[in-house]
């Protein structure tokens, strides 16, 4: 029998709310100035905290959707843990 592996999704922070676009430019120029800074990002919710370390090199994927007259514009960052960030040279 062969064993398969099972992709196991651990959701660490999920939020969803209504606000202004002043807000959201806020918080976008807040994640920009911490990513400038040293990567690290904490997410805090209520009790709730999760800090998360990028690495200098990161997945960025952007979507656009429209379906049935309701828009959704996307940002995601994906990285693997440990996973090299460092450029291929030749000496």
């Amino acid at each position: 029998m062969v064993q398969q592996h099972q992709n196991i999704k651990n959701v660490l922070v999920k939020h969803e709310e209504r606000v202004s676009r002043e807000q959201i430019a806020a918080l976008l120029e807040t994640i920009a100035t911490k990513l400038k800074e040293d990567g690290t990002i904490t997410l805090k919710l209520g009790e709730q905290s999760q800090t998360v370390q990028l690495p200098e090199s990161v997945v960025l994927e952007v979507d656009l959707e429209e379906k049935n007259g309701k828009y959704s514009l996307e940002f995601e960052l994906e990285w693997r843990e440990g996973e090299s960030s460092g450029t291929l040279t030749i000496e």
